[in-house]
């Protein structure tokens, strides 16, 4: 009897191993699984508080393990509305699939991460049972929409600034051949009529030594009634001045298709390439000159900078982005008035890093939405002058693409300055 009670027993605890075994396999898998899922994934338990999260949400969220694991999800990620309003527990879909038990799918739900930005996620949200079918937590599978439209919106940015770079080829090309003979007429023009007025005042001098001698009366008063019909004196004060005005003006020109064309030749391709910082700025500024020319003076300090390997493109595209954003903070400040603003571009180099610094004389960022500047999709221009994506792609191509910082100052009533520092 002893025997077979030391068999039973034995037999009994192998199971027990086998089974903890088992379920030590069985843990494994999931949080490898649970690890290495596409999605992102947070598992609670019945009360809402994090049992564990996945790579993906964790990055996604901007959480490390240590800090989310044991907090309430819902009053971390998932506590406010888009608005700042406020999103009640009893209100989330994981709450209901804790307390009823049934499966929730949302779209276009509002998560908010670490450093206090939000993004818009689609999530799935199911009951987890125990081995009785007793509700024990919830798993959450959630994406980010707003990192997804983001990237659709970099490549239709890129598909448009292809576009442009090809059709600002294009104008240059097409621009620089007439520009060219029209300066060098221009020139010509201009050292032709010199040199016909010295011949003109000789002509002067020569009138004037003959009308004292009594001969050639009627040709001198012809050549007098023809001075007085070409209104010489006038000629020789402004068509010097109207000839200065249009060499400036094709200068002008001549600057615009370089501009153009060293914005377009900026884009080719996608690799880094070294280049002269100052002067991606100078292309930069020709090309959004039209937008800022009517509300501000532009104001540019150039320190002396190293080449540097960029995407010269997309630096441009940075530029562009800043300048225009300046501009329409001042326009929003002026509004009828007369009094011009003031745009001023910085750069510099110290401690083996690039400083470009924007700044605007127009009415800052207002505190309760300076934390969401560089959120994708977020505005606060009018519907059709702003579609939120500029600040967002330039973060991302200033942190992400070249490994450097986006920042900015802003003072209420005063103005604001951005600074894009990269790394030599």
């Amino acid at each position: 009897m002893v025997v077979e009670d030391t068999a039973d027993s034995k037999s009994l605890q192998q199971k027990i191993d086998g089974l903890l075994e088992t379920l030590k396999q069985v843990s494994y898998q999931n949080a490898m699984m649970l690890n290495w899922v596409n999605g992102a994934v947070v598992m609670v338990d019945r009360e809402g508080h994090v049992i564990q999260a996945n790579k993906a949400a964790l990055a996604a969220l901007g959480w490390t393990p240590e800090e989310f694991v044991g907090r309430h999800m819902h009053e971390t990620i998932h506590h406010s509305q888009d608005d700042g309003s406020e999103y009640p527990w009893d209100f989330c879909p994981v709450f209901a699939a804790i307390e009823d038990g049934s499966s929730h799918h949302v779209d276009g739900d509002v998560f908010w991460h670490k450093n206090g930005s939000s993004f818009s996620a689609d999530f799935i949200v199911c009951p987890t049972r125990d081995e009785k079918n007793e509700i024990t937590g919830a798993v959450l599978t959630f994406r980010n929409l707003t990192e997804q439209r983001l990237k659709e919106a970099n490549r239709i940015h890129s598909m448009k600034l292809e576009s442009i770079g090809e059709l600002s080829a294009g104008i240059a090309h097409e621009i620089n051949t007439p520009i060219q003979f029209i300066g060098s007429n221009v020139s010509f023009l201009q050292d032709s009529f010199g040199d016909l007025l010295k011949l003109v005042a000789a002509y002067g001098r020569l009138r004037e030594a003959l009308a004292g001698s009594g001969q050639f009366t009627e040709l001198l008063s012809e050549i007098e009634e023809l001075e007085q019909d070409a209104d010489v004196e006038y000629l020789q004060d402004e068509a010097p001045k109207a000839f200065e005005q249009t060499r400036g003006g094709v200068d002008r020109v001549t600057k615009l298709v370089l501009g153009l064309k060293g914005f377009a030749h900026s884009g080719d391709g996608e690799m880094k390439r070294p280049v002269d910082l100052n002067e991606i700025i100078n292309n930069s500024l020709i090309v959004c000159h039209n937008v800022y020319k009517y509300v501000a003076e532009m104001e540019t300090d150039f320190g002396e900078l190293p080449t540097i390997n960029i995407y010269p493109g997309d630096i441009g595209q940075v530029i562009v982005n800043l300048v225009v954003n300046a501009a329409h903070a001042i326009a929003d400040l002026k509004g009828e008035s007369a009094e011009m603003g003031k745009i001023k571009i910085s750069t510099s180099c110290q401690d083996k890093v690039i400083t470009i610094s924007v700044s605007d004389t127009g009415g800052g960022i207002p505190e309760g939405v300076r934390q969401r500047v560089f959120d994708p999709f977020f505005t606060t221009k009018d519907v059709g002058r702003g579609s939120g994506q500029g600040l967002a792609i330039s973060r991302t191509i200033i942190h992400d693409k070249h490994q450097g910082e986006l920042t900015f100052e802003s003072i209420i009533g005063k103005g604001t300055t951005f600074f894009v520092k990269l790394p030599l």
